[in-house]
Order: C-alpha cells, then structure tokens, then sequence
C-alpha cells in the first residue's frame, strides 16, 4: 500500500511531532508500505523541493514570502500545501492520503484527496484553536477560535477515517466526528528496543558538572502548557529536604529565556543545569542520568487532551517518572503502578512527591521496572502501528461505498 502523509513538519526538525511521524513511517515501512510525505511552509527551509530524509521522500513546500497579516498569513498556508498536495498525489499516486494535524494540514489536504478521489485519513494530535488560546495567540470567543474549530470539524466529518492519540482526546471530539466516521484511538508510543535501561554515563556526569548530585529532570519542549516555572519554583523546597538534589533540564523552545530568566531571579544557577537542545540520538544517555524524571504539565485546554511522547522514553528505560494529573498523562503514567502524579499547578505537591522518589530507591526500582513492561506490553511501536491497517481498510471501503 501506498500512503501519502501530508505534514506541519517533519525530521530533520526535531520535535515530538516529527518523532511521532517518523515511527509511523519507520513501521509501516515494516509491514511492506510504501510512504511518502509533503510538509508544509511551515517546515524549515530545504535545499531541494524533494528531500530524501531516513529513505523516506518528502516534497517540501516553499516558504511563504512578503506581508503575512492574520488570517491572510493562514489562508496562504493551506492554499500552498494543497497545491504541494495535489502535485505528490499526481506524481506519488498513494492509496491513501493520511494527513496530520492542525486544521490548517488537514483542510487542505483532504480537499486536495478528494478533488483526486483518493481515500483521506485525518489523525489528530493537537486541536490547533485550543493550542493558538495557550499561545496568547487569540480567545476562545474570537472569530480565528470560530473559524479554527469550525474548520477542524468541516474535516472530522468529510474524512473517512478518523485517527486519535488518546482516548481523552476521542471521547472530547467524537461528537463533532459524528456516527457516520470511523474514529480509533492509535496512542502514543516508542520502539522499546531503542530505550535500553543502563547506568548514567560518567562522561556526562562530568561534562555537566553534577557527580555526586541527586539529580532530578525534565527532557521535552519548552512551551507554555509544559508546567517549567512550576518544576522550577519547587527546586528550592526540595534542597530544604534533600540538599545535594539537583534539576537537570534538558530541551528547548519559546519558554527557552523565561525559564533561565527565572533560575537567575531566584538565585538557581548552582542547582539547576540546562543542556540545551540535543540530537535525538544522544535522548537515550541524558534520560539514564537523573534519578526520576519529572512531567509538569499544567491543566489546559492542550495538556488534558494530548498525550506526550517523552514521558514514553523515559518510562521505557525503566526511569519513573512524575507527571502532573492531567487526563492525558493519567493514561500513561497510572499512579503507584507505572508512575507517581501530583495535583496539576501545586508546586508544594511537586516537591513533596520529588522528595518521596528521591528518598526511596525501592520505589524508584518498582516503578521503573513496571513501566519499562507497559510500555513493552502496550506502546511498542510494532504493537501500535498495525492498527493502520483497519483504518486504511474502513477508509478505503467508506471511500467507494
């Protein structure tokens, strides 16, 4: 089978996004599919309007050019990734055009399937409108809300298949799919094998200047919903149990400068280390050094509905970990069993269940251990991806009923 999927961004640029895309390709390659991929003007510039990255051949569209006013700068977004679209559909002729979200992938994308009669899969990670209210970007009572959300909904409902991440996202938008549209849940995942439990490497203990430390972690994107100020705001109270305790944050993003701001302001530097972004490669060593890695997220409209990846990483190399209640984080890391959560914007909380972990090994071992099997058993990649086939299958037979 052929099966084209219509992207934001994808690798090299290293995000959870891309990294999700990659495994799914990387495993369908598995089954015996062919895929191909078109990236959107809001991919980083390529040299070539076809690029070959993992084997895998991706048609870049052109980044847009002059004056980019709201709601224009979008319109000119999806008018150019449905002519990318159309074009790889002509020259790639897939058996299914599987597009990812936001909207502003999908709307174009599902009128370029069925100007061309090709069946269309619409998976969701992210309800762009609610992404756009944590970003600052407009209200929830805005026209840009209304014309988003009412633009998301237009392809819930014209698609013939619908894919979701997680089952708090299905169950918030399964009455906006309607009964006539097959929608499934494929979660989040890892390729286990990848992740391989191993003692933290004496190189970058020294490289980072923490030997001896009781290190404690973040390694994700530095965005808003992400919860950093909290993680750091309770580095303190933790030292007041647990001198030698030390936050290693590894990552980068738009809360790059607030977050260092902060560990200045508050006098941080000698107890909080940043590696700065890193290759993907190099995830697996920075995940062995902390003891415990910690997933902050606040409570929004983003973090309760869509599941991350890199929780998934550390738990496979059997880390525990400690994730904000959120609903979305609550289906991977299951309190006491796989994980240990607090109560979502409570910095004293945070605190008192880091210093819970860091002052009980046997906990750490159970924990690590049980989540290293979940994530064996249930978010394997070569378990997850062969759900494709039923949603290319209900696709296809929906598309020539």
């Amino acid at each position: 089978m052929r099966v084209l999927h219509v992207l934001q961004m994808s690798l090299p640029a290293q995000t959870g996004y891309s990294i999700r895309t990659s495994y799914i390709m990387k495993g369908q390659a598995k089954l015996g599919y062919e895929s191909f991929g078109v990236t959107s003007a809001r991919h980083p510039k390529a040299e070539q309007e076809v690029e070959v990255v993992e084997g895998v051949s991706f048609r870049r569209t052109p980044e847009l050019t002059g004056p980019q006013p709201p709601l224009v700068r979008e319109a000119r977004l999806m008018g150019a990734l449905y002519r990318s679209t159309s074009k790889a559909i002509r020259d790639w002729r897939p058996d299914v055009v599987h597009a990812h979200s936001p909207m502003l992938v999908g709307l174009p994308a599902m009128l370029a399937a069925k100007r061309h009669g090709v069946p269309f899969v619409y998976e969701v990670r992210d309800l762009w409108e609610n992404a756009s209210v944590v970003h600052g970007k407009f209200s929830e009572d805005s026209l840009q809300y209304k014309l988003a959300k009412g633009g998301d909904t237009r392809v819930f409902q014209n698609a013939d298949a619908v894919v979701t991440i997680c089952q708090a996202m299905r169950d918030h938008i399964a009455p906006r799919v309607g009964a006539r549209t097959d929608l499934k849940v494929i979660a989040n995942g890892v390729t286990a094998g990848n992740f391989t439990p191993q003692e933290p490497s004496a190189e970058l203990l020294t490289r980072y200047q923490v030997e001896g430390k009781r290190l404690f972690g973040f390694l994700g994107s530095f965005e808003p919903w992400e919860g950093l100020p909290d993680l750091i705001a309770a580095v303190p109270k933790v030292l007041q149990e647990v001198p030698n305790a030390h936050l290693i944050v590894v990552g980068g993003g738009h809360m790059d400068k607030p977050v260092r701001d902060l560990v200045r302001q508050r006098a941080l530097d000698n107890h909080v280390t940043f590696t700065g972004r890193v290759p993907h490669s190099e995830v697996q060593q920075l995940l062995a050094l902390p003891e415990l890695l910690v997933y902050p997220r606040v409570s929004s409209l983003v973090t309760e509905l869509t599941t991350p990846i890199k929780p998934l990483e550390a738990m496979a190399m059997a880390r525990p970990v400690l994730v904000s209640d959120v609903k979305a984080l609550l289906e991977l890391a299951k309190p006491g069993e796989t994980g240990m959560a607090f109560r979502a914007g409570d910095v004293e909380d945070l605190a008192r269940n880091v210093v819970k972990l860091l002052g009980d090994a046997d906990l750490r071992e159970r924990l690590g251990r049980n989540a290293r099997a979940y994530v064996e058993r249930e978010r394997d990649w070569d378990t997850l991806i062969a759900g494709y086939e039923d949603v290319y299958r209900a696709a296809r037979a929906k598309a020539a009923a």
